[in-house]
Formats: C-alpha cells, sequence, structure tokens
C-alpha cells in the first residue's frame, strides 16, 4: 500500500507559507551582511558589473522616468542611444523606480524578493508534478541558492532570468495539467521583458519540456499531442504579442548593435570550430568541479579554473543533486526512462562538445549562462522527483547510492596535474563531509522506515549546505555602506564639479571625464549615467552600430574589434574630437596636459580633480555646404580626421553630395583647406552657421539657423531612424553623416530646426501588446480552462 502522502494533510495548505519562510531564513542568513553589516551590493572584483554597468542603468532609468518620462533616446550613454530597449527593468528591476539615492541599500532586498517569487514559483510548479511538499521545498531552496541565483547577486541578469523561466515552467505546467493557459502567456511575455534573445530561449524551453511531458504524462499519442502543443504554442505567440512594446525595440537595438549587425561579432570564428572538437583539460575540470560547489577553484579575482569566474559553468545547485540524480532513474517508467536519457544527453553534449553550446547562442559568444540555468532545473527536478519518491516510501538504491557517492568523491579527489593546488582545501572537506551526510541520512531513513523524519533534516541539511557555500560568494570585496556617505567612489566630487556646472550652464554640452569614479579597479565608462552629465564613453553590450562606426572611422576604437564595440572609450583621447562632439568642460585628476592646451582654461579645483573649460566650445548642430566622400575620408591620416570633420561633412558617395546641392572636395583638396585654416579660425565659422537652441529635451529639442546655401546640418549623436527633422514644421530628409552620425538636409535662409525622435515601429509594437491583451482578457474569460488532452 502506499505510504500516507504529505499532499493529503493539512501541511499542504501551507506549502507556500512555509516555503517563502525557509527562503526567507536561509537568505537573510546568506545575506545577513548587507541586511545587517556594512556591505553593500554592488561589487569591486570581477563582479564589478554591477557597479559599473547595472547601477549606472538604474540610477538613469530613476533620473529620466523622473525628467523626460518614458525611456526613449538619451544623450547620456556613449554619443546617444535609445534606451526603450532596456524598459524591461522598470518591471523585473523595480529599483530603477526609487530615487537615485536609495537604490544602492535597496539592492539586497530586491534580490531577496527574486528569491521568494522565484522559489515560489518553482516550488507551486515541482507540487504540480504531484512532488511532496519537503521535496517541492527542497527544490525551491536548491534552486533560489544554487550558484545561478546567488551569481545573480552581482550579474543581476542572472537572478532575472531565473525568475522569468520558472514562471515559464510553472506556466507550462499549468496549461498541462489544469488548463490555465493564459498563465503561460503571461509568461512568456515576462520572459520578453528579459530581451528579445531570451524569447528565443523561451521558445527551446518550450520545446524541450512541453512534448517531453506530454509524452510522459499520456504516452505516444501524435495527434493529440500535436494538438495540445499546437493550443500551447497559440498561448505562447499571444504572450510574445503581448511583450511586443519591449521586445521589439530590444530586438531592433540588437540588429542595430555591431555584435547583431555582424560587423564585430565572432560568429565567423566559433562556427569554424570542430563541431566534435574538444576544449582544453582545465575546462572539462572546471565543468566537473563546480557541480560540486561555485568557488571550489576559487572565488571572484582569486577563481584559478576555465576562462573566469563568471562566464564558467555555473551548474552546483546542492550535493544532494548530485547524489540522487541517478535515483530518479529508479522506479521511473519506461517513457521517464527515454526521456530522462535523452535530457540527459542535450545537457551533456554542449559541455563536452563547445561547438554545440556555439550554436546554442548561435555562435555569439563563447558563455555557458542559460544553458546552465537549463542543466540546473533539470538536475533539481529530477533529484527533487527522487526525493519526492523517497518521502512516499519507495525504496532508494542503496548499492546505486552508494556507488554514486563513491565516484563523487573520486572526481573530487582526482589527481590531475596540478589540479590540487587549484581547489579549496576546506569546501573540499566540507563537500565531502556532507555528500557522506547525505547517504548516511537517507540510508537510516529507510533502513529504519523514518523516511519522512529523514526527508525534513535533509531539507535542513541542504538549507544549512547552502549556507555555508554560498557564504564564500556572496562575501567578496563590495562597497560599503560608509563609502555610500563619503567622498568617494560615485559619491565623490564629480557631484560638486557637475552641480556647479549645471548652475550657471543651461545649454547643451558634453564633460570629458577621463578618471572614473567607480569604486573598483576595473574602468568605468558609465559614469554620464551616474552623475547626470553628456559625454561620449560607453560601456554597453549593444551599443549602437553608427555609434561605434563613427569611433572607429575616427580611429577613436579599433576597426572590427568586438571587444571595444562594449567597451567604447568615446573621444577622451583627441581634444579636437572632442571639440568637433560638443566638449565644454574637462574634469581631470592630472592637469599637466590640459595645461598645455592653450584651448583649454582653468576654472576650478575639486580635491584630486581639475575642471577646465574648452574655450573653442562648438554647439549641437554644424552646418556645412562642402563635403568628402567616406572613401576620401577613410584615406586621411588620424590626425587629420579630426581637423576634417571641422571643415565640411562626409557623405556615403557622391551621388548624395550631389543630392543635397553640397560642394564635393578630393582628397588633395581636402588636405589642402586642412593646411591653410587653422583651429581657432575654423570654430568661429562653425558656430556662425550652428543650430541655436531654442528647446531642449533627450528626444525633442528645437533651434534656429541661417544658412546662405543648401546645407547638411550634422548632429553629433549617432544616426537612428527613429529620427524626425522638421524645416519651418515641414519634414525634410535625414541621412548618415559622417560615417555614423546625423544629418539633416536644409535649404538656404533662416529656418526654424526641429527634431524629435521615436523609437522605430513603437506604436505598431503598442498596438499588438493590446490587441494581445484584449484577447488574452477575453480568452481567459471566455475559456478560463482548456481540457487539452482527454483521458482514455
Amino acid at each position: 500500500m502506499k505510504a500516507k502522502s504529505w499532499g493529503e494533510n493539512g501541511w499542504s495548505r501551507y506549502a507556500a507559507f512555509f516555503t517563502g519562510l525557509g527562503l526567507l531564513v536561509v537568505g537573510t542568513v546568506i545575506f545577513r551582511e548587507f541586511l545587517f553589516g556594512n556591505a553593500i551590493l554592488l561589487y569591486k572584483d570581477i563582479g564589478s558589473d554591477s557597479l559599473i554597468d547595472y547601477y549606472p542603468w538604474f540610477v538613469h532609468f530613476s533620473d529620466y522616468i523622473r525628467t523626460e518620462g518614458f525611456p526613449s533616446w538619451s544623450f547620456s550613454i556613449g554619443m546617444g542611444q535609445d534606451i526603450l530597449y532596456l524598459a524591461g527593468y522598470l518591471l523585473l528591476d523595480p529599483v530603477t523606480w526609487l530615487p537615485k539615492g536609495v537604490i544602492a541599500p535597496a539592492l539586497v532586498y530586491q534580490h531577496l524578493g527574486k528569491i521568494l517569487v522565484a522559489g515560489l514559483f518553482f516550488s507551486r510548479f515541482l507540487r504540480l508534478r504531484d512532488l511532496e511538499l519537503p521535496a517541492s521545498m527542497l527544490g525551491s531552496i536548491l534552486l533560489c541558492f544554487s550558484a545561478y541565483m546567488t551569481m545573480g547577486s552581482c550579474w543581476y541578469i542572472l537572478a532575472d532570468e531565473i525568475v522569468c523561466f520558472t514562471a515559464l515552467l510553472l506556466g507550462a505546467e499549468e496549461a498541462i495539467k489544469c488548463g490555465r493557459w493564459y498563465l503561460l502567456t503571461l509568461a512568456v511575455a515576462l520572459v520578453g521583458f528579459l530581451g528579445s534573445f531570451q524569447l528565443y530561449l523561451c521558445a527551446l524551453l518550450l520545446l524541450l519540456y512541453v512534448p517531453a511531458r506530454l509524452f510522459e504524462q499520456h504516452g505516444w499519442q501524435p495527434r493529440r499531442l500535436f494538438r495540445t502543443c499546437l493550443l500551447l504554442a497559440g498561448a505562447a505567440v499571444l504572450g510574445l504579442g503581448a511583450g511586443a512594446f519591449i521586445t521589439a525595440p530590444n530586438f531592433i537595438a540588437i540588429l542595430n548593435s555591431p555584435r547583431g549587425s555582424g560587423t564585430a561579432s565572432e560568429v565567423a570564428m566559433l562556427s569554424s570550430f570542430p563541431i566534435f572538437g574538444l576544449e582544453s583539460q582545465l575546462h572539462y575540470i572546471t565543468a566537473a568541479l563546480r557541480l560540486f560547489a561555485n568557488d571550489l577553484l576559487g572565488a571572484g579575482d582569486g577563481f584559478r579554473g576555465w576562462i573566469n569566474y563568471f562566464e564558467a559553468p555555473l551548474t552546483y545547485c546542492g550535493l544532494l543533486c548530485l547524489a540522487l540524480l541517478p535515483q530518479a532513474f529508479i522506479g521511473a517508467t519506461r517513457r521517464q526512462r527515454i526521456i530522462y536519457t535523452l535530457l540527459l544527453v542535450v545537457l551533456i553534449l554542449p559541455t563536452v562538445f563547445p561547438w554545440f553550446r556555439y550554436l546554442f547562442w548561435f555562435f555569439q559568444g563563447n558563455y555557458y549562462r542559460t544553458y546552465s540555468l537549463f542543466w540546473v532545473l533539470a538536475f533539481i527536478t529530477l533529484s527533487s522527483s527522487a526525493f519526492s519518491h523517497y518521502l512516499r516510501g519507495q525504496a532508494l538504491d542503496l548499492r546505486l547510492l552508494s556507488a554514486t557517492i563513491t565516484v563523487l568523491l573520486a572526481v573530487l579527489y582526482l589527481p590531475v596535474g596540478d589540479l590540487q593546488t587549484r581547489i579549496n582545501p576546506a569546501l573540499k572537506l566540507q563537500a565531502t563531509v556532507i555528500l557522506i551526510l547525505y547517504g548516511t541520512i537517507l540510508a537510516v531513513g529507510q533502513l529504519v522506515k523514518r523516511t519522512a523524519l529523514a526527508g525534513w533534516i535533509i531539507v535542513a541539511v541542504a538549507a544549512a549546505e547552502l549556507i555555508q557555500f554560498n557564504r564564500t560568494t556572496v562575501n567578496r570585496p563590495t562597497v560599503t555602506k560608509q563609502e555610500l556617505k563619503a567622498r568617494v567612489g560615485y559619491n565623490d566630487e564629480t557631484v560638486d564639479a557637475v552641480r556647479d556646472i549645471k548652475a550657471g550652464d543651461h545649454g547643451f554640452f558634453r564633460i570629458s571625464k577621463p578618471r572614473p569614479s567607480g569604486s573598483t579597479v576595473w574602468t568605468s565608462l558609465n559614469d554620464a549615467m551616474v552623475f547626470g552629465y553628456y559625454g561620449t564613453s560607453a560601456y554597453n553590450s549593444f551599443n549602437n552600430v553608427n555609434y561605434t562606426n563613427f569611433l572607429a572611422a575616427v580611429g577613436a576604437m579599433p576597426s572590427g574589434a568586438e571587444h571595444n564595440t562594449r567597451w567604447a572609450i568615446g573621444l577622451l583621447n583627441d581634444p579636437v574630437l572632442s571639440t568637433f562632439a560638443c566638449e565644454k568642460y574637462a574634469l581631470v585628476d592630472d592637469p599637466v596636459l590640459y595645461q598645455t592646451i592653450l584651448q583649454y582654461e582653468f576654472v576650478k579645483r575639486y580635491d584630486i580633480n581639475y575642471l577646465f573649460r574648452n574655450q573653442l566650445f562648438l554647439p549641437l548642430g554644424l552646418s556645412f555646404t562642402r563635403a568628402m566622400t567616406e572613401e576620401v575620408f577613410h584615406q586621411l591620416p588620424t590626425r587629420e580626421k579630426s581637423e576634417a570633420l571641422l571643415r565640411m561633412v562626409v557623405v556615403a558617395n557622391e551621388n548624395d553630395a550631389q543630392k543635397y546641392g553640397l560642394t564635393l572636395l578630393g582628397a588633395d583638396e581636402v588636405k589642402q583647406e586642412i593646411d591653410a585654416t587653422s583651429l581657432s579660425d575654423v570654430v568661429p565659422l562653425r558656430r556662425n552657421s550652428a543650430l541655436n537652441l531654442t528647446s531642449f529635451r533627450q528626444n525633442r529639442f528645437a533651434g534656429t539657423v541661417r544658412l546662405d546655401q543648401k546645407s547638411i546640418l550634422v548632429l553629433q549623436t549617432p544616426f537612428d531612424r527613429g529620427w524626425r527633422a522638421l524645416q519651418d514644421d515641414k519634414v525634410v530628409p535625414t541621412l548618415k553623416a559622417d560615417v555614423g552620425l546625423l544629418g539633416v538636409a536644409l535649404d538656404a535662409g533662416e529656418h526654424k530646426v526641429e527634431l524629435r525622435y521615436r523609437t522605430p515601429f513603437f506604436r505598431t509594437a503598442l498596438a499588438i501588446s493590446l490587441v494581445s491583451l484584449l484577447f488574452l482578457g477575453f480568452g481567459a474569460w471566455r475559456w478560463p480552462r482548456l481540457r487539452l488532452i482527454d483521458e482514455d
């Protein structure tokens, strides 16, 4: 007779409460230094993306929605970019709604909130799969304090992915088990807030899970399975439509980036790797040992495994998963064994043969990331199922359990090269003790027929293991609460300098700031987003391709270097280019160079920073009547390119020059023009015919201009087809000028010129979202539950 199920007693009513309480207790212990101590969830080591990437975006969104409204064009990222593609932060990372002064301390509460939400989603998912309460609680805790989630405390996208993909699994299971299809629709829309590429990963997960789950439950019924998959695909497509107003701008931004457009990517290199080629020995050692503990090969900058701490496999999800995984096959049906075997092959193949992992990412990078998350979800689900069978009284194969633990210990103590010198000896000893302890508790519980009591002890031991192992992961060098108040980092004297500048100067200008303020040894290129000024540098995974094309064309970054398209230092190293790009102030820690350049005037000292004013400042919007082609421009020496930009506009070809009534100059004429006039002579000419701003917002500005003949007005911001130009309230053409900047064709005379920005296809995407939501509401009201597969 089957043992009494935990789901059949009163405890099941309080499953969510006890699960949530357990998650919060474990989370509070692990993050106690951040809750009650001195640490802030901003890391200074290799996890400094939290400090120099995510935090600046959170602060910038906080400022932007207060001053400009819904995210659109921003001049604070690089030389300008549409930021709507990251508006998913507004939902997934709610700290963006807070005043910027409280964002940093609130990060730990945001992370604990994600732990709670993801844990409850996953617990409900496991309960729908008929797992016992202790097993569902255990699975929830293992997921929420896996390496993937814990590393999400500094790479926040990882935690967001766990929330979204657990919601996706829950939505799929609710549809399959209970017929509540609309939850799958909402989950797909939520995944879309991560980004358009994650929708591909979403489709991949559903293609793996839904048919396998239906086959597991109902066997091979092709017509019924196809019908059910088709209905769920419709629900998923409706979710795609519901989130289109975020995913469409994200997709466009990716396509308009160097990586998405193919101008700088690793596709050629990675796709040429042999299909069954192998990785290094260190890679396989790292992949094996990271299953035992995330920090077994070192933490943070002290990591001694393959590539680095973040890019290496993030597959640790509790030692119990390793011990119980083989037991999932014991007592499983034939269908389940087929599914489990295929699943393990699919998961292991990309680790053994990296070409398949590159394929997983469309050859865009040598990553583990979400692939590791799929691994974690599968391992926890299978091991939790085996644990649930154990709680119901189904006997474990103790010989298999003993053999499994023996093999695991053998791997842990593998004598390969200098391996043992790389391993943290304390963690290795702890892992050894815990593995043996798990085996002992499981065996004793089965032998004395007290599996329920043994189950709760296992849950407690697993919680203790996760607390101990995660302590090293989270307690790495971070910003402290004292530093938030002290005049260091993002609270240094830059705050005073920018405040003083803005108090006396209300026009459009850029500030050059070579010294980063982030409290980290890693260079910060996003200071402008934190301090609220306009610069030219940017650290961003998907910088605007026209921005990077311009930088490469003028020699400010190497051409075709994928890494530099993300870490773009801008125009910091060339005073002439900075002048062209509206630099009016320079805030530097080394004044020697600027003291030797006549165009810079010293203004004031702010502790270690010196403020200089560029006396040759040029405004936003320079008009030109003469042009040269891109071919001629690329032939110029680097030092002459910056001079040329101040004298003429660069157009794509001769036809463009004729089309817009410009005088076209050849290579020799360009050089003669540069030699004939000095910088001090050219600047007044540019100012006389420049755009005189009368109003300015980041996505809409206007001014007046007086021209003697047809001209091209060059706006020193990247070209984007979302810009619309008006001359005296009539639409005029925009074009790509200067190999990537925004140009506007104007007629002779005195004109009012207005520039407006709207994210391309945003209205269409918004209409699709609204229609999809209407369909969702009607469908959920009319058909709240669907009987997807009729029982025989």
